[in-house]
């Protein structure tokens, strides 16, 4: 068989035409200069030239027949087929190898959910297990097409052989199908279809979207049974078992309705499950759904002095708001239970006091869950609190590193810290006191900021300095320095004071300011090192640890203008640092009469009129992505709001109680005010302008979002958030824009149960839209359902393809109907034919030698060639040249010359002519 890759360039034998037209305008003149022999030999080598070209340029390809067979096996290994299946499977296949010839190919691709390689198309060999994992629960038959198509082998007879229950439950199984027709391969259908044992199986499971707080919420169950007994259903309410119903079924349907109360408001899972004796299939025993329970906000209020908050307590319960109030140490470091609760309040509470995991659960509450946060000031909050640089520090609303007021360093703060060995005492907690003198470094560190400047020194019978003065470094260089802190020797107080009075005159910064921390008495004097210190305007504190400390620290702390702390409780001792920091650097808190102005205009503000006066406020600045409603006299922001993820946040920079707001507590508007500071927070509305609607078809999710403006013109959206959220945990999904108005993704989820879907989106100025929540359900496979098997999706895919149905083993491997053939290239063969031929048309039209003089001619030349005279030899022993006689001119080609001046000696002769 020939053919030809490019037969447009079979045209180029056109070209034929014009050759012959030339040789036979000159066949006179060519036959009478090369001779009758040489014209046809140089029209036949022209045009084989011309033919192997123009061949070649076509791509000429032959092709010899090929009886080889490609078959690639498609085992079903999803959950519907049962164990002696598989062992028929493994059957079939050694049968149908053994009637292969060592020419065909073998592949075998495994699918369940997706489709994997087990082996690749190469001589056939015995398979005796199957080794490759695939994700059993789903059937996609259409995969395995896909991926049997791929690994077919060219030049083969091709063949796939599908061994499945038919029950394809994910994937486009006709379009692959057609697929494998349009390409001619036949798609043979081995049916793995047995009848199923006894089987009972939840088929619906319905409760109401919306329902009231404490409401009875009632759930259907409908089961499907094939046979009859008894059986328990049990009811689980947001992953915990709730009540277990007894029941006998029959064989059908069987329904049973449950009530269940609603309980607090918020986002609530349902789940049933169906224990049967007799069951065989437990995979489709259980179910889930959803209702979201509506009712008044719920707030939780976090505090470590819960005698201050009551206030506060009261005016929030009397607008409605449910409030619970605990210390951070009571609460669990977990977003799904803070999730119970709408708001949660922090008021005025050091940073020590919050669990580093509580933190981290309350960042992933408002990012990814969508909750709100409330940060409410006080003496012991924001920087005061030692909030820098703590995990929930990135999502304030306000920064809490004030503006640079100079060049030079805010703070010097040098720590001399007793190491001798008293300081191995243990505490109530199993810590040694410098554990907490360490503790009380780091604690420390949280009260300056990046334009402080901070020392370590520690002394026993000598003093050592662990840290030099520099500017605050980052935590590993602090707790690199406190891990040499370690306890031995004496108490030579005054070897700790004179190291810090070298170390710290080299600083220039506003404030310097030495703390003396210690549980014993000296061994030395040092008062008249700390005399001088004072008169260099350096000032001094004492930290007495326990009862057997030196009485002449508060003397101490007098002489150096500092301040004195007797630390009896020894846990205290971090927070009494951080405050004796925080009460130096003089930035944190800032104590004056103020009266709140408004900075955006709001509503709710407006409303209540004037403000009354504040007494005190933290310090701290407003970040770029905050809103700013209400700032103090200088501008600082007093109330302050910003979107953080799903979640919001709000800062208030003064306290609540009677400290600093003492005034506001008897305000007739308080209520509303501390109201309206919740509002802040919980998700804003959708407004009309924003609709979700979700699709599930298996596990396949797809989530749409839709978003026009008050008109019902698309609206374009600048970002959007997304958290979707189970009991497993939760993700993001990626939205994808596809037409002005719609934002759409999709997602695949295996696992069951039930998930809430939580969206905010802001428009192309960044000003936040609103926020929408729904959710959807995933339950048990269709491959559990008593729909598992489709015999009759096998038979179509035989039918559209040309195969058959549960052919014998033997003939998988037989030859298809269809011709196939083994395609070789021959243009290189043809281009050195065409370089063979290009040197002969040259010799034939230039090499004008007559074939039979042609060997005579060699031998001449030979002969002048050997006669040929020496250098030696004179002039005159030369043979002198004969004239060339006629038949020489013939036989030698002319000079162009000799043709000119024959052709003017005709032209003259002519002319002459009558």
């Amino acid at each position: 068989m020939l053919s030809v890759v490019e037969p447009a360039a079979l045209w180029l034998f056109a070209l034929a035409v014009p050759i012959l037209v030339f040789m036979w305008l000159g066949w006179a003149d060519l036959r009478r200069r090369l001779g009758r022999w040489r014209v046809w030999a140089l029209l036949i080598v022209r045009l084989g030239l011309l033919t192997a070209l123009v061949l070649a340029m076509a791509g000429l390809q032959i092709g010899r027949p090929v009886w080889a067979t490609a078959t690639v096996f498609l085992i079903d290994a999803s959950d519907s087929i049962a164990p002696v299946q598989r062992a028929a499977i493994l059957d079939y296949l050694a049968q149908a190898q053994a009637n292969a010839d060592p020419d065909d190919r073998m592949a075998v691709v495994v699918f369940g959910a997706r489709a994997a390689v087990e082996r690749i198309a190469e001589p056939p060999y015995p398979l005796t297990r199957i080794d490759t994992p695939v994700f059993s629960s789903r059937t996609n038959i259409a995969d395995a097409i896909e991926l049997g198509l791929a690994l077919l082998p060219a030049a083969l007879h091709q063949r796939l052989v599908l061994l499945s229950d038919g029950g394809a439950n994910e994937g486009d199984t006709l379009a692959a199908v057609r697929l494998a027709a349009a390409r001619g391969v036949p798609i043979e259908v081995v049916p793995l279809v047995i009848e199923r044992a006894a089987d009972a199986l939840i088929t619906a499971f319905v409760a109401p979207k919306m329902a009231q707080a404490e409401q009875t919420i009632p759930l259907t169950v409908t089961i499907e049974s094939a046979v009859s007994g008894a059986a328990t259903v049990q009811l689980l309410v947001d992953g915990r078992l709730q009540t277990e119903v007894p029941l006998d079924l029959v064989i059908g349907d069987n329904q049973l309705t449950i009530t269940a109360p609603a309980g607090e408001p918020g986002f609530r899972q349902f789940g049933v499950r169906l224990i049967a004796p007799f069951d065989t299939q437990p995979a489709n025993n259980q179910a889930v759904a959803f209702t979201f329970v509506s009712g008044p906000p719920r707030l939780l209020l976090l505090t470590t002095t819960p005698d201050q908050v009551t206030a506060l307590v009261a005016a929030w319960q009397a607008t409605g708001i449910t409030v619970v109030v605990q210390e951070p140490s009571q609460v669990p470091a977990d977003p799904r239970a803070l999730r119970a609760f709408d708001t949660i309040a922090l008021v005025d509470t050091p940073a020590d006091e919050v669990p580093t995991a509580l933190q981290r659960a309350l960042t992933t509450y408002v990012r990814d869950n969508g909750g709100g946060l409330l940060v409410i000031g006080g003496p012991r909050s924001f920087g005061a609190g030692g909030w820098r640089r703590t995990l929930l520090e990135p999502i304030l609303p306000v920064a809490l590193d004030p503006p640079l007021r100079e060049e030079r360093p805010d703070l010097a703060l040098v720590l001399v810290i007793d190491r001798s060995g008293s300081m191995r005492e243990l505490v109530d907690d199993g810590r040694t006191q410098l554990d907490l003198a360490r503790e009380a470094v780091y604690q420390a560190s949280r009260g300056l900021t990046q334009r402080d400047q901070i020392a370590l020194i520690a002394f026993d019978s000598i003093a050592d300095t662990l840290l030099p003065l520099q500017p605050l470094p980052g935590l590993f260089t602090i707790e690199d320095a406190l891990s040499r802190l370690v306890a031995g020797g004496g108490t030579n107080i005054r070897s700790g004071i004179a190291l810090a009075a070298e170390t710290i005159a080299t600083s220039q910064a506003r404030i310097r300011h030495v703390i003396l921390l210690t549980d014993g008495v000296s061994e030395t004097e040092y008062a008249d090192l700390v005399a001088d210190l004072r008169a260099q305007g350096i000032t001094v504190s004492a930290i007495a640890i326990g009862l057997d400390t030196d009485p002449a620290l508060e003397r101490v702390a007098q002489i150096g203008g500092g301040k004195y702390y007797l630390v009896q409780r020894v846990p205290d001792l971090p927070q009494v640092v951080l405050e004796e920091t925080v009460r130096v650097a003089n930035r944190d808190v800032i104590e004056e009469p103020f009266r709140p102005v408004s900075a955006l205009p709001t509503a709710w503000l407006r409303e209540l009129g004037p403000l009354p006066l504040l007494r005190g406020r933290n310090a701290a600045s407003a970040r770029s992505t905050s809103r700013v409603l209400l700032v103090a006299e200088d501008g600082a922001p007093l109330l302050a709001t910003a979107q953080v993820g799903l979640g919001r946040v709000v800062a208030w920079t003064s306290d609540l109680s009677g400290r600093w707001a003492a005034a506001w507590l008897t305000w007739p508007d308080f209520p509303r005010f501390a109201a309206n500071l919740v509002a802040e927070v919980l998700p804003l509305g959708s407004d009309e302008r924003l609709a979700v609607t979700t699709t599930v078809n298996a596990n396949r999710v797809e989530i749409e979002v839709l978003a026009r403006d008050e008109l019902g013109r698309p609206l374009e959206l600048g970002e959007l958030r997304n958290r979707v959220s189970g009991l497993a945990g939760s993700f993001e999904l990626s939205f994808s824009q596809v037409a002005p108005d719609r934002y759409r993704a999709i997602t695949t989820i295996d696992q069951i149960g039930a998930y809430l879907v939580q969206i905010g989106a802001s428009d192309s100025t960044g000003q936040p839209i609103g926020n929408v929540t729904t959710a959807f359900t995933i339950n048990f496979s269709p491959e559990y359902g008593r729909l598992a098997a489709n015999p009759g999706l096998l038979a179509d895919i035989a039918a559209l393809t040309g195969g058959s149905i549960d052919p014998p083993p033997e003939t998988v491997f037989a030859p298809t109907a269809q011709s196939v053939y083994e395609v070789r290239s021959v243009t290189i063969p043809l281009l050195w034919i065409a370089l063979v031929l290009l040197p002969i048309d040259v010799a034939l039209r230039r090499l004008l030698v007559p074939l039979p003089e042609l060997p005579s001619a060699i031998g001449k030349s030979r002969s002048r060639t050997t006669a040929a005279p020496t250098p030696s030899s004179s002039p005159s022993d030369r043979p002198s040249p004969s004239p060339p006689d006629a038949s020489d001119a013939l036989r030698r080609p002319l000079s162009d010359e000799e043709r000119i001046a024959a052709l003017l000696t005709a032209k003259r002769r002519r002319r002459k002519e009558p």
